[in-house]
Parts: C-alpha cells; sequence; structure tokens
C-alpha cells in the first residue's frame, strides 16, 4: 500500500469524525446535513430511547454536530443542537425554557405528578387555567371561575356569586334555582 494514501486515508477519517452542520432535509428519525458544500447520506439523529423517551422534532436549519465514529460516514448520528443566529439562546439562560410550534404530548402508564413552587400556568388562544397557593382560577373570555381554601367564584364580567364558608353573594341579577332551593319567603339572604 501506498504510505501517501494511507496518510491521506487517516487523515480524511479524522476530518470526518466531528464534523459541524445545518440540516438540510427531514425525513421522520431521520435527516440529511449541510456541511459546507457536501449534503450527507440520511443519517438518525441522537434522543431519549428507552422505557423513559423523549422525542424532540428538529427542525430544518438547525445547526447540528455529525459524529462518525472511526471518521466512517456510514455508521455517522447527528448530536443536535448548536445556538446561532437563527435559534438564539433563550434570553434567561437560567430557566428551563420549552419553545415548540408543535403539539405537545405526554403519555404515561402511571399518573403524573408535577411539583411548582410557584404556580403553573396553561394559555390557549381564549383560556386560561392558573394554578397557585391561593388556588385555581379558569377563564374563559370574560367568564372567570376561582376555588380558594375556602371561596368559590363565578363571574361572567357582567355579574358574580361569591361563596364563602359563612356567605354567598351575588353582585347584580337574582338567582333562580330549578326546583326552588326553599319554600321560605324572602330568598337567600
Amino acid at each position: 500500500m501506498d504510505n501517501s494514501f494511507a496518510f491521506s486515508e487517516v487523515v480524511r477519517k479524522l476530518a470526518n469524525i466531528i464534523r459541524l452542520g445545518k440540516i438540510a432535509e427531514i425525513d421522520g428519525d431521520q435527516v440529511r446535513v449541510e456541511i459546507g458544500r457536501v449534503k450527507t447520506g440520511w443519517l438518525p439523529i441522537v434522543s431519549n430511547a428507552g422505557n423513559t423517551s423523549l422525542w424532540l422534532p428538529i427542525s430544518e436549519g438547525e445547526q447540528v454536530a455529525v459524529f462518525a465514529p472511526y471518521g466512517e460516514m456510514a455508521q455517522a448520528f447527528v448530536l443536535r443542537s448548536i445556538h446561532y443566529d437563527t435559534y438564539k439562546v433563550p434570553e434567561n439562560v437560567n430557566n428551563l425554557s420549552l419553545t415548540t410550534d408543535k403539539n405537545v404530548k405526554l403519555n404515561g402508564s402511571e399518573n403524573y405528578e408535577a411539583s411548582f413552587s410557584k404556580g403553573l400556568k396553561f394559555i390557549s388562544e381564549k383560556c386560561v387555567i392558573s394554578l397557585d397557593d391561593h388556588g385555581i382560577t379558569l377563564k374563559v373570555g370574560n367568564s372567570t371561575i376561582s376555588l380558594g381554601e375556602n371561596s368559590i367564584s363565578l363571574s361572567n364580567g357582567a355579574s358574580s356569586i361569591d361563596i364563602s364558608s359563612s356567605n354567598i353573594s351575588l353582585s347584580s341579577g337574582s338567582i333562580t334555582t330549578s326546583p326552588p332551593l326553599c319554600k321560605c319567603s324572602g330568598g337567600l339572604r
């Protein structure tokens, strides 16, 4: 074997061990990476697999590292992701941040449990669900239901009903029930 060929083969393999590039094409769990002017074949993406699994969809243009054991691109895989101009680091790097334009799905065979020290808020286009030390609030448009430790409040923007351990109050309108709550005169007080 020619020594110059052997040396150039070693240099090629060393250069291929770790390469940086950007995602050019996506096909499910495999991608093609553009490294300079060269596009790789279809490569698998490293993710969390096993009994506890996490799948994060990858984006075209995402900057990644391609690892090729022994410099062989046929065995290469993609390790994601390196922040840069298009996909910037979050403003507060000390906070856990999840930003996505995809649907989020949780599957589990056991109960879910979450711990948050200051509260949790779910926001959709028209609805908000808030949980904190003061209680739970459900809001849809102008309608709100609030559950506190010793109180319940219902409001539709124009009127409200507040129920506490010793009191029921109505801000406007009247309360009617079917069937009536009682047959006493004077109604609720």
